[in-house]
């Protein structure tokens, strides 16, 4: 036979646990919802929003009255206290063998100070969408030997056509991305080409008129 005076007595050590485990950043309620207006029968960490026991239902408590067969459980909701602290909260409601809600349990979790800690972690770790390729070597050639290889997958026929105009783009597209003021950049690109150095001044020259023809004082 279902004795709610005992389960009661059981509950209580239920939160007891509960509140110890959690620790003194989380408050656990146990609500008689028989008596609305004084149903919290037992409660730990009641500091966190400042209540006791004898005090009231919360008004997510009121509609059970309504219609005490209902389910009423809702888990990982955010409210606020009086004094503004920010709560994740939980509240399960416990029914009888006919259905009927007599009980709940509350579990408000203070998570004031993680909510600033999650802001700043946020803030530190906000980037553009974009992502960008950026090469952390340790040697410069390698840094240059990247970039000659990125520029030759969209450039392939600068040296397999061997065609000039495709060459001048590929020399375009190196200088823009700053090669050439590496000390040996020429040489390494002639090699690659299967040209002089001369060569590659030469491009260099033209890309170097193509600036100038588009600079806009």
């Amino acid at each position: 036979m279902f004795d709610v005076d005992l389960t009661f007595e059981f509950l209580k050590k239920v939160i007891a646990v509960m509140g110890n485990i959690m620790g003194d950043k989380c408050e656990v309620v146990l609500h008689d919802l028989r008596s609305p207006e004084s149903s919290i029968i037992a409660i730990v960490h009641g500091d966190i929003t400042g209540r006791k026991v004898g005090d009231p239902s919360t008004n997510l408590g009121l509609p059970v009255l309504n219609n005490p067969y209902g389910d009423y459980d809702n888990y990982n909701y955010k409210s606020r206290t009086h004094s503004g602290k920010v709560l994740r909260c939980s509240s399960v409601y416990l029914k009888d063998p006919n259905g009927r809600v007599f009980a709940a349990i509350c579990a408000n979790y203070d998570i004031s100070e993680l909510s600033v800690a999650a802001n700043i972690l946020r803030s530190l770790t906000l980037t553009q969408d974009e992502e960008v390729d950026e090469n952390f070597a340790t040697d410069i050639n390698d840094v240059i030997s990247r970039i000659l290889n990125e520029a030759l997958q969209t450039n392939s026929n600068a040296i397999l056509s061997g065609d000039k105009e495709e060459r001048v783009k590929l020399i375009q597209t190196l200088d823009a991305k700053g090669v050439f003021t590496v000390k040996g950049a020429v040489d390494r690109v002639a090699k690659l080409l299967g040209v002089s150095r001369v060569t590659v001044y030469g491009y260099l020259n033209e890309v170097q008129a193509m600036k100038l023809d588009n600079f806009i004082p």
